[in-house]
């Protein structure tokens, strides 16, 4: 009996390490840019929430998504898109401070890191702001 509680304990030990080491990945990315933790990709941008939702939109419809819903305040706001295939995509924005927000993305149920960080780098594009470096890419899977 002893003997299984201590595999067990070692076995929660490695998973919360392990577990651990992700997130210090994640926190270390996005720093510096935007990071993709747990299917979604995360990230601040200088600009409105409005500005941003009528980024996200613009590049929705230039990748031919199809726009089912966007709104946006002087404090957040929503865009939501559905691809051919109908995944959703779903894209939060969050005023954090004076002309700074919080821009979450998620494509489908467990995300699409390749399509969230298209998506980031296009609304970036339409504000004129500068994308970080490419060695930014950094994953939060282990």
């Amino acid at each position: 009996m002893k003997k299984r509680i201590g595999i067990a304990g070692i076995g929660l030990f490695v998973l919360a390490t392990s577990l651990s080491s992700c997130v210090v990945v994640a926190a270390g990315a996005g720093a510096a840019g935007a990071a993709y933790v747990m299917g979604s990709l995360d990230g601040t941008m200088a600009a409105s929430p409005e500005k941003v939702v009528d980024a996200a939109k613009d590049v929705l419809k230039d990748k031919d998504i199809k726009v089912v819903s966007a709104d946006a305040s002087g404090v957040d706001g929503r865009v939501v898109g559905k691809t051919a295939l109908e995944k959703e995509i779903n894209i939060t924005v969050k005023r954090t401070e004076a002309n700074m927000s919080k821009v979450s993305i998620r494509v489908g149920t467990f995300g699409d890191q390749e399509i969230s960080r298209e998506i980031y780098a296009g609304i970036q594009n339409k504000l004129g702001i500068a994308p970080p470096p490419a060695a930014e890419k950094t994953t939060a899977s282990s």
